[in-house]
């Protein structure tokens, strides 16, 4: 039977190693329950929507006809902070939830923005509907930002703004904090990138390697996939564990001999997975042609199964070259595949970066989506202003409990 380590094996609580060395390990299980921060106040986000007066909206995303995110705002007057999420991630799913409340008990009113490569923020909000080009994301992130000031600073008191963000999110924050030094609409007090890549194509391309012949041998994504779901069903019926929680998933860690091909295709499918979405997203919204035929209106009662596998097959790469460049290039005649991915870089930023003493990093020296050439790049690039732990892998340790704090002290 499965047991979950108790408190005593962890007495050293208040150290600041993470307990999981393996990056991968990390990335997949978390932080172990024992060691979560613990909030002194909590409070519940309200979901909140935009609703974009004749924006058509495809049959089958009725559901997505509003734009959703989520906030947490104190009686009394308090500066602003807006969260945006990672890669495909929602404005309430676990990480941000967490970081909502973490940012709302260090004292700030809290935005919680869904990534622009969600599906709801596709359908719903997005001017250009092709996510995957940080410059336009960008833009329609701070479209969105500032229909929310507007309405917010009518019922409470704010006295500043911040910005900051995990994953992509954390790539976003950088971009957003530029674009706003020319437009001035927020004049951010703090910028806190969470575990950003330096390079969204460089991080995208790792993941589509590990879903590759040379990672995988013999086996298909969904092959590996299906096997690891066999040995969680196994063990889960064998505990005596009720909920498939942090405490599953961090015990699971623990009893079994994941191999690193194995987490390596455990991560790359969800992100494969999140990719599936948006690009299906994008071109029913677009009529694009690239999965759906065009002008193949779907209905509630079709089956989109077929065309999800198609979706899920698409590296990011690909993604690219046959979709988003073509579309960058009908917009602006003459794009290259190379302007693409500079402007997709921290790189591209590299001296406002350098020289703006309000922008921080928080990250892991083993993250997962770096390689040394990045993490030297944030060490250079920040100095004092980039903090970074041994170990974390990607996101791992967000909601460990010196993690926790550290992000709390270097956004107020």
């Amino acid at each position: 039977m499965l047991t979950i380590l108790s408190m005593a094996c962890y007495a050293h609580a208040e150290t600041t190693e993470f307990p999981i060395a393996d990056p991968y390990k990390a990335t997949i299980f978390g932080t172990p329950p024992e060691l979560m921060y613990k909030f002194k106040e909590k409070t519940s986000p309200e979901k909140c929507e935009i609703v974009i007066e004749r924006r058509k909206i495809p049959d089958i995303f009725w559901y997505n006809e509003e734009f959703y995110y989520s906030t947490a705002m104190h009686d009394e007057e308090a500066p602003l902070l807006f969260i945006i999420a990672g890669t495909g991630s929602e404005h309430n799913s676990t990480k941000m939830n967490f970081l909502t409340q973490l940012f709302y008990e260090a004292g700030f009113h809290v935005v919680a923005l869904s990534s622009p490569t969600h599906m709801n923020f596709v359908v719903s909000f997005s001017k250009y509907g092709a996510p995957g080009y940080v410059p336009h994301d960008v833009e329609d992130l701070y479209r969105a930002m500032r229909w929310i000031k507007q309405n917010l600073e009518e019922a409470y008191k704010i006295n500043g703004y911040s910005i900051t963000g995990y994953s992509l999110g954390g790539l976003h924050s950088a971009f957003l904090s530029k674009l706003d030094e020319e437009r001035h609409d927020f004049n951010f007090q703090r910028v806190l990138m969470l575990n950003p890549p330096v390079s969204l194509y460089s991080s995208a391309l790792r993941f589509d390697s590990w879903l590759s012949p040379e990672n995988l041998g013999n086996k298909t994504p969904r092959q590996v996939v299906n096997e690891l779901i066999e040995a969680f069903s196994e063990i889960y019926v064998q505990s005596d564990i009720i909920d498939l929680d942090d405490n599953f998933l961090y015990a699971l860690s623990q009893h079994i001999n994941f191999s690193k091909m194995d987490m390596k295709a455990i991560i790359a499918g969800a992100f494969r997975m999140s990719s599936a979405s948006m690009i299906f997203s994008s071109d029913v919204c677009l009529n694009a042609g690239y999965i759906v035929p065009v002008n193949r209106q779907l209905g509630v009662t079709d089956n989109l199964m077929p065309y999800m596998r198609v979706a899920a097959a698409i590296t990011f790469e690909d993604y690219i070259d046959e979709y988003l460049l073509p579309y960058l290039q009908f917009l602006k005649p003459g794009t290259t595949k190379g302007e693409f991915v500079k402007n997709c870089d921290l790189e591209s930023i590299r001296d406002y970066l350098s020289n703006s003493d309000k922008i921080f990093v928080l990250g892991n020296e083993d993250d997962i989506i770096l390689n040394d050439a990045d993490v030297e790049f944030l060490r250079n690039t920040f100095g004092e202003r980039a903090f970074l732990f041994p170990h974390g892998g990607h996101c791992g340790n967000i909601m460990f409990g010196p993690f926790a704090r550290k992000a709390q002290e270097l956004i107020r």
